[in-house]
């Protein structure tokens, strides 16, 4: 695991600390580096953030204030085992661009309509049991059906924040993450880039 930054909450309070003091002694830049929070923690990926990070400390020591920005407890850092380095879609996961998408193969209809059996004979299994209770797997959508349409329960909250938004917390956008890669382990080789959630239930009468 690589240490990439502090979590948005204490990179704030490191950015404030830092900012109070810009403004009492002469600074160069006058003000620190805009810690990459809420939208700007969303759409940036690991190197960015970490580059960020590494230029907050650099300004901090240039300015005679590192003390103010060192000694992050690992418990306020975020890791990440494989950092990114390309751009974030809106999920939160990699951008994936016209130029990728287009070297992978569409499934046939038959695997298509196997895949979607399989995720719903196995949803439970798959996502486990306090996702499942509020979800079901719809149809694969998309030019090459590397979209998942899933029905979501507006009445719950997924772990991961909202149904359209992930939470600013690493530990909770994870979990959106996993249920992913769950999703793809079930149906390999076949992958979905994306997961689209609908309140509408087709079932429903």
């Amino acid at each position: 695991m690589e240490r990439i930054c502090p979590n948005p909450m204490l990179w704030q309070e490191v950015f404030k600390t830092l900012s109070d003091y810009a403004r009492f002694q002469p600074c160069t830049p006058t003000t620190p580096p805009t810690p990459l929070i809420l939208a700007g923690w969303t759409s940036s990926n690991d190197a960015s953030k970490r580059e960020r990070w590494k230029a907050t400390l650099a300004w901090a020591h240039n300015n005679g204030c590192g003390h103010l920005a060192e000694g992050v407890p690992d418990k306020d850092f975020y890791f990440s085992s494989k950092p990114t380095t390309g751009s974030v879609g809106p999920m939160g996961g990699p951008m994936y661009q016209r130029w990728d998408f287009d070297r992978k193969s569409a499934p046939s209809s038959m695997q298509i309509q196997e895949g979607m059996a399989l995720l719903s004979d196995r949803w439970v299994e798959i996502v486990g049991a306090k996702i499942a209770v509020a979800t079901r797997p719809l149809a694969f959508t998309g030019d090459k059906a590397r979209r998942l349409l899933v029905y979501s329960d507006a009445s719950l909250t997924p772990p991961w924040g909202s149904w359209s938004q992930l939470a600013e917390e690493e530990s909770k956008r994870r979990t959106f993450t996993h249920f992913r890669a769950a999703i793809n382990q079930a149906i390999a080789p076949h992958e979905v880039d994306h997961v689209d959630f609908t309140h509408r239930d087709p079932q429903a009468r």
